[in-house]
């Protein structure tokens, strides 16, 4: 019974986490999630205002007054992919498991606040906090040029849409010339237009990742960093 006691107390004694679990991994994931929310908003505005003016590809008299509805399809599908995507990115691509040695024995400054071995820790995401703002910006920015890549389902909705309002557009043009032109010369130019505006949309697509890119700081990507609140958000957790 003297042996036993002891151990029942071992069994029922709280095991120390010493490494980003549950709540951790939850909260951090979703506190990226929160501020690339303006990030993104930006990013599409700024790709919005291409079908609107120097590409010119839907025409002044049918355009959307909020363009922003052009990728409405994204950002729902973002919306429901995109905590999956980026949790799978950070803790088991890179940041997973404990720090201990062969011995059990956790580095200077493991769990935290500043462990220098890549592991599954707060101070370990501290250390390499670099890293991880790159991790989140690649995770993010892949997602959204994967879900808008030519011939994918969301760029289908959004070429739909915008052919939609081109078409109104071009439809009083249409009008105007058929008192002038031939049949068969306004379905040529109905055609000819048709495929400028799809290869024109599918340039405007392909700026995507570097207008992340550029509404992110550039490369070192200052405005995605928020190094000092995040540092202090992920060192909350033990």
């Amino acid at each position: 019974m003297q042996f036993i006691l002891p151990m029942l107390f071992l069994l029922l004694a709280p095991v120390a986490v010493t490494a980003c679990e549950g709540d951790c991994i939850v909260d951090i994931t979703n506190e990226y999630l929160s501020r690339y929310e303006n990030i993104l908003l930006t990013a599409l505005q700024n790709l919005e205002s291409h079908l609107n003016s120097s590409e010119q590809l839907v025409p002044a008299v049918s355009r959307r007054e909020n363009s922003i509805v052009y990728f409405a399809p994204v950002l729902k599908a973002y919306n429901l992919t995109a905590y999956n995507n980026l949790e799978k990115c950070i803790f088991p691509s890179y940041f997973h498991g404990k720090c201990q040695d062969a011995n059990g024995v956790n580095p200077p400054g493991c769990p935290n606040p500043d462990c220098p071995k890549v592991c599954g820790t707060p101070g370990s995401m501290v250390h390499f906090y670099p890293t991880l703002v790159k991790i989140v910006f690649d995770g993010t920015t892949n997602l959204l040029a994967n879900l808008t890549a030519p011939g994918s389902k969301i760029y289908n909705q959004i070429q739909q849409t915008v052919m939609a309002d081109v078409n109104k557009g071009q439809k009083k043009r249409m009008e105007n010339l058929s008192r002038i032109m031939p049949l068969r010369s306004r379905a040529a130019i109905e055609a000819r237009s048709t495929h400028s505006i799809q290869q024109g949309l599918k340039k405007i697509m392909k700026e995507l990742r570097p207008t992340m890119l550029e509404t992110c700081g550039g490369s070192n990507l200052s405005f995605c960093s928020w190094e000092q609140p995040m540092k202090e958000f992920i060192l909350q957790y033990p």
